[in-house]
């Protein structure tokens, strides 16, 4: 037992992960007192997404991007079916993010799964515009 606690924390420094909340309220206040955008992730878990686990385990899980959006965004991460948001970021596809200001305009939304080169491309575009 004491290997796998040890095991699992070297694992958990090893790689690199997002800082997410789940609750969108308290990120958007979050974001609002911090001054930074809020990086919502709207994934389905029942039936579990395929392409939303791809984006979270690889894209995501990237350690420059996670480092990136944990020191640029809130991040909050939500179920389409079962959490609490405003009706208009309800996504037709998934999984969707939406980047959104503090002064609660939507400057970008990603659907689908990007590869992490592709979702660069994205991230830097969301740079000049929140700018």
């Amino acid at each position: 037992m004491r290997l796998f606690l040890i095991t699992a924390m070297l694992m958990n420094l090893l790689f690199a992960s997002i800082e997410w909340m789940d609750d969108f309220d308290k990120a958007f206040a979050k974001a609002k007192k911090l001054n930074k955008p809020l990086f919502v992730f709207i994934e389905r878990l029942d039936p579990p997404c395929r392409w939303c686990h791809k984006m979270k385990t690889t894209t995501l899980s990237d350690e420059k991007i996670a480092n990136y959006i944990n020191d640029h965004f809130v991040p909050v991460k939500l179920d389409r079916d079962s959490s609490n948001y405003p009706d208009e970021l309800y996504p037709r596809f998934v999984p969707t993010i939406y980047v959104i200001t503090p002064d609660e305009r939507i400057v970008k939304k990603i659907v689908g799964y990007w590869e992490v080169g592709d979702f660069w491309s994205d991230l830097r575009d969301i740079e000049r515009r929140v700018k």
